[in-house]
């Protein structure tokens, strides 16, 4: 039976004494490395990018009229599952997956994660596509807030203005500030599948930030599999109907498995090692304006001067940790 342990991701090493050891000193294994704010920076905002088309291909897979959320999330975890197991035996580290032991935190990441993207991607069809995605972005701001209380997490006031800044400015793109525009019943009930999202999503990332000694494509593999797991029970419940779905829905939805699954939800992952969940949380925004500008290129949602307001105040606040990186370097 494996063992359930939780660790939080390990904090910097303290400078090491004066004396010299008398032999050298053994590489550190993979899990106390300095973090790479540079590598995790490229890959959420990689990830970010891939996901803001999520909304996109939601409706481009769904038959008019059709909400089918969970249905396709399943697809899309379970082919994230199946691509990251060939690229462990491709690499010669599936046996990997039997000598890591699970944890609590692994499971409730995969199974808060797959159960807040069906929620958001049923959403996107029954109100505004930035709306949709705003609303799951409630949770990296709760995450954060928990951070704090649960792993003693302090950001600075720099992290804090910025985080507020970033959700400040998915307010404004969202149309939150401005009042919505419709109120028909789908529209309530997208805005409730997003708020949902949006706490699932919030426990989601507070999820990644254990269990740093977990090699990334290891963590995603497991993501995957407990998230195929959840949304599955979910289609056994509402029992959607694939019938009406056409060849060219099922081709959108194969896209959207591959690129708003294997690739987006890796990265993900691959970010949360290297990333402080203040930084994790502020960047992650970048996906509501993606969402906004697909939205209005694509299905001819307006864009107002408070929604490119929004979108300004989002790419400073994310610009911010480029900043530091290349004063790092230099």
């Amino acid at each position: 039976m494996a063992t359930f342990t939780d660790t939080p991701a390990p904090t910097v090493p303290a400078a090491a004494t004066s004396a010299a050891p008398a032999t050298p000193a053994p590489r550190p294994p993979a899990s106390s490395r300095r973090p790479n704010r540079a590598l995790g920076l490229i890959a959420i905002f990689a990830s970010t990018t891939a996901m803001g088309t999520a909304g996109v291909f939601g409706r481009l897979s769904s038959p008019p009229g059709e909400v089918m959320g969970e249905a396709l999330t399943m697809g899309r975890m379970l082919v994230g599952a199946l691509g990251i197991l060939v690229l462990l035996t491709i690499t010669g580290r599936r046996h990997l997956l039997r000598q890591t032991r699970l944890s609590p935190a692994v499971v409730l990441g995969g199974v808060f994660l797959g159960l807040s993207f069906a929620l958001m991607l049923s959403a996107t069809v029954l109100t505004d596509l930035a709306l949709a995605v705003a609303l799951l972005y409630l949770g990296p701001v709760l995450a954060t807030i928990l951070a704090r209380v649960v792993l003693k997490e302090s950001p600075t006031r720099a992290e804090t203005f910025s985080l507020a800044a970033a959700f400040t400015g998915m307010m404004l793109v969202a149309g939150l500030i401005e009042g919505p525009t419709t109120a028909s019943e789908n529209h309530l009930l997208g805005v409730l599948l997003g708020v949902a999202s949006g706490v699932l999503y919030g426990a989601a990332l507070l999820c990644y930030r254990f269990r740093a000694d977990m090699p990334a494509d290891v963590r995603s593999f497991w993501n995957f599999t407990f998230g195929t797991l959840a949304t599955g029970a979910m289609v056994a419940l509402t029992r959607p109907d694939l019938s009406a779905m056409t060849p060219a829905n099922w081709a959108w939805a194969l896209t959207f498995f591959a690129v708003c699954g294997l690739l987006a939800l890796g990265l993900l992952v691959l970010a949360g090692k290297h990333l402080r969940t203040a930084e994790l949380s502020r960047t992650s925004y970048w996906e509501v304006v993606v969402a906004l500008l697909l939205g209005a290129a694509l299905f001819g949602e307006t864009i107002s001067a408070l929604n490119w307001a929004g979108v300004a105040i989002i790419v400073a606040a994310a610009g911010l940790p480029l900043l530091r990186v290349r004063r790092g370097v230099r």
